[in-house]
């Protein structure tokens, strides 16, 4: 996410949950005694009610009224200010850079696309509608056959065909995992073909609810394969509603009209997008009031200055996937002890942790983040968990809780002859540079456990090794999240999950994340994701502590920003114009 206070986009490589670890088996919490029973409150404790479930904001903010003199949407170029940085792999299906992942948005197509995240809502965006299924194995995508690549070399406006996008994925399936880091998202679909120029065949081998969500992922930009290997920051073709231009780390970046897109509309009717880094308050400010910026992805208490300097801005809120969590190497002592696990996570205080990084502007998380509505467990349910406990009384009880685990667990090692302290607990350079997000932690179970924690930094490179090798037996970390339900599930908390680092072995954990897979009701896909998400906050192997809020701000002659909860939905900049009518734009 952007910040004035710094870029947080650099952490945007999933080492927290994607190395592979070593497997073993997680106690049950039953048989030692940690089973997390729901109680209600005691009276001598005064918790506040329950919050309100957290709010909901439209994927785009509604256009204002336009003057009826403005004949066309057309034209003009929108400068935005948000910091991004890359991770150097300019090919769409080798970078996990949130930001490139969003610039490719912009540039590539892919067979189907997100209408809203926040939703699961799906559109078609190659493809001329939403596939034929004339079983639950089979999925018969239809090519637009308008579809063409940009006119520039050495593709000069080919169409795009069906054997494009078969390509663009059967190099992910048969590469290695190292080189396109969303292989396994493939591995539900056993065979993809082109029957004809502009038909595409895919085959799962078994009932697949997530397959839909893999065609309008970033997995499934299609690229030229005439290019491949030649991707860079000078070099990026698609067939988008925009053209890449430039890319300079971290100084500019900016994209064209694609004159020669398939889409709907006319569109898209900006004749480009320029991206440059958030500056000061000040500099801002200037910029907004001579039109040099259009809009600004910015911190809350920044964007709070803004508007109160400038009352006009428009704001649009976003809830985003992307979290700040914590996970454990279950398999490996001291944290093979549920009731350790338990004391640590419950104790840490949550709502601190969304003050001290956010000023507030977030929200607490089940596993999966708040902002995925269709499966994040209601607030109202996890505000009943511990750890999650609302007001002073909640937090009490919380601590009480946590406290008692501990001194289970003390007793049992003290049995033993343990000694298991000072714990080490692993965290990135530039993340504990920017946050202090485990200097917090140690602070907080120092003064609420009496517990000494070693907070060590590591360079991110260094932490993936140690993920990939079973050797980060507590880490924190953060993760762009997913949109998919099965994307945040079954890889991680699965046996035979390729991402299980934690390494949880249950076997009613994996009879629900099959369930979860072959069931093609969404009714019955959220009771599981709910039912799922209550046993992963009894068995604290990992934890969803926050997500932040994304605050853009933007000028009144700007319609239809888009905003979502995940990066890969910049390609509904296609639908954004200015209104040059607009009194604040004359």
């Amino acid at each position: 996410m952007a910040k004035l206070r710094g870029d947080r986009r650099t952490y945007s490589r999933r080492w927290f949950l994607g190395a592979i670890g070593a497997s073993a088996g997680a106690a049950g919490l039953a048989a030692l005694g940690c089973e997390d029973v729901e109680e209600d409150f005691p009276g001598n404790l005064t918790p506040t009610p329950l919050e309100e479930a957290y709010p909901s904001y439209p994927s785009t903010p509604a256009p204002l009224p336009t003057q009826a003199q403005q004949k066309s949407r057309h034209g003009g170029t929108l400068r935005y200010a948000a910091a991004f940085s890359s991770d150097q792999q300019f090919d769409p299906h080798q970078t996990t850079s949130a930001a490139l992942v969003g610039q490719h948005a912009l540039t590539y197509s892919r067979l189907l696309t997100y209408e809203s995240q926040v939703d699961g809502k799906l559109a078609p965006d190659l493809a001329k509608g939403l596939p034929e299924q004339p079983d639950e194995l089979t999925y018969i995508f239809h090519l637009n056959p308008e579809a063409q690549w940009q006119r520039v070399e050495p593709l000069n406006g080919r169409p795009v065909t069906a054997l494009d996008v078969v390509a663009s994925i059967d190099r992910q399936r048969s590469g290695r995992a190292k080189d396109f880091p969303r292989k396994g998202r493939w591995d539900p679909v056993a065979g993809i073909e082109a029957t004809d120029d502009l038909t595409v065949v895919a085959q799962t081998a078994e009932p697949f609810a997530g397959t839909l969500a893999r065609f309008a992922s970033p997995e499934g930009f299609v690229i030229p394969i005439e290019l491949e290997g030649s991707l860079s920051p000078t070099t990026q073709v698609g067939s988008g509603p925009f053209r890449w231009v430039e890319w300079s780390e971290g100084s500019y970046a900016s994209v064209a009209r694609n004159d020669n897109w398939f889409g709907p509309e006319d569109g898209p009717f900006l004749e480009g997008i320029s991206i440059v880094p958030p500056r000061s308050i000040e500099e801002l400010e200037a910029d907004f009031r001579t039109r040099a910026v259009d809009a600004v992805e910015a911190g809350f208490l920044q964007a709070q200055e803004l508007k109160r300097r400038l009352p006009n801005l428009r704001e649009a809120r976003s809830a985003v996937a992307r979290f700040y969590g914590m996970r454990f190497l279950c398999s490996r002592p001291p944290f093979d002890d549920p009731r350790l696990r338990r004391a640590l996570t419950i104790a840490i205080d949550r709502r601190e942790m969304l003050e001290r990084f956010f000023q507030g502007s977030g929200v607490l998380n089940p596993w999966i983040s708040t902002a995925v509505r269709r499966w994040s467990l209601p607030q109202a349910e996890l505000q009943r968990k511990a750890g999650y406990r609302p007001g002073d009384g909640g937090r009490e009880l919380d601590l009480r809780d946590a406290q008692a685990a501990l001194s289970a667990y003390q007793a049992a090692t003290e049995e033993d002859g343990l000694q298991s302290e000072p714990y080490e607990l692993l965290v990135t350079s530039n993340l504990e540079e920017t946050l202090g997000m485990g200097g917090l932690i140690a602070s907080q179970l120092r003064e609420t456990l009496n517990l000494q924690v070693q907070v060590k930094t590591v360079a991110i490179e260094d932490l993936t090794n140690r993920l990939s090798q079973g050797e980060a037996p507590w880490a924190i970390g953060v993760d762009n999240g997913w949109i998919e339900l099965d994307d945040w599930l079954y890889p991680y908390f699965h046996s035979e999950g390729k991402g299980n680092t934690f390494v949880l072995r249950d076997e009613e954990m994996d009879a629900l994340l099959v369930d979860q897979r072959s069931s093609m009701s969404a009714e019955r896909r959220q009771a599981i994701a709910y039912e799922v998400q209550q046993r992963l906050l009894d068995l604290n192997v990992g934890a969803n502590f926050v997500s932040e809020d994304v605050v853009t701000l933007f000028q009144p002659y700007v319609q239809l920003f888009p905003v979502d909860a995940a990066e890969g939905y910049q390609d509904r900049f296609s639908k954004t114009w200015i209104d040059r009518t607009h009194p604040t734009y004359l």
